[in-house]
């Protein structure tokens, strides 16, 4: 009963249901307009089904394994890319964290913690928003707040983009090898820009989205799915970005 409930409420199908349904209305009438406005409906029930959502999700999300055991000898660094922020006084600093921030900071402590606490962790991320606060330093003061030594937190807080967390690393770590954490989404720019600068991160995903097992409530549209389509689609276009630019 409750999964039924959820999908009731959801404003896309009902978006999405009102679309089809004015769609197949107007196809009397004005058959162009009815096609356009029913396929629309369609395409955004698609994109809003978990299929749909990861269909385009998984081949970002694939590209790159999970972390699971050590990577060997010689890593000394662990560096999470932000992932956004949601600052406002009066809040917990855990409360200032995207759902990607926050989801890279809890694979950075559980990887820090497989490595034997010994790695630094370097937070990498400047302003993301004209007019908001850089990102890099809230995650790092979530950090501290959960227990992880001030000795073992570092962090940089003038990069804009993945393009200049690449340099920023770059800067602070020379040839190192370190561990990248960063969205399982997101991973394969974060690699490849991070490579076209002559680094050689050892990469550690986190925060998959795309459902690993379908159930039939999957298939009825829901705004969850529609946010992750609408993030593979961006992360699509980031990386033809990319190329053009010659970062990747």
């Amino acid at each position: 009963m409750r999964e039924v409930l959820d999908l009731a409420v959801d404003p896309l199908l009902w978006g999405v249901v009102l679309l089809v349904v004015a769609g197949g209305a107007l196809l009397r009438r004005a058959r162009g307009w009815g096609l356009l406005v029913l396929c629309g409906g369609l395409l955004l029930g698609a994109l809003g089904s978990g299929p749909g959502a990861r269909s385009l999700l998984v081949p970002l999300e694939s590209r790159f394994s999970a972390l699971l055991s050590p990577p060997g000898q010689g890593v000394t660094w662990i560096v999470v890319l932000a992932g956004g922020e949601g600052w406002a006084p009066g809040r917990p600093i855990t409360s200032d964290l995207s759902t990607s921030s926050a989801a890279r900071l809890l694979e950075a402590v559980r990887v820090w913690r497989m490595l034997g606490e010994a790695p630094k962790i370097l937070f990498v991320g400047g302003v993301g928003q004209p007019g908001r606060p850089a990102e890099a330093p809230l995650v790092a003061q979530a950090a501290l707040a959960l227990g992880i030594p001030p000795e073992a937190v570092d962090w940089e807080a003038a990069s804009r983009n993945t393009h200049e967390n690449a340099l920023a690393i770059r800067d602070r770590l020379g040839p190192n090898r370190f561990i990248l954490v960063t969205s399982a989404f997101h991973m394969p720019r974060a690699v490849a820009a991070c490579r076209a600068v002559g680094l050689t991160p050892i990469p550690a995903p986190c925060g998959h989205r795309a459902p690993g097992i379908l159930t039939p409530y999957d298939f009825v549209p829901a705004s969850e799915y529609l946010w992750d389509s609408a993030l593979a689609i961006r992360e699509y276009l980031a990386l033809f970005y990319y190329r053009v630019q010659d970062w990747i």
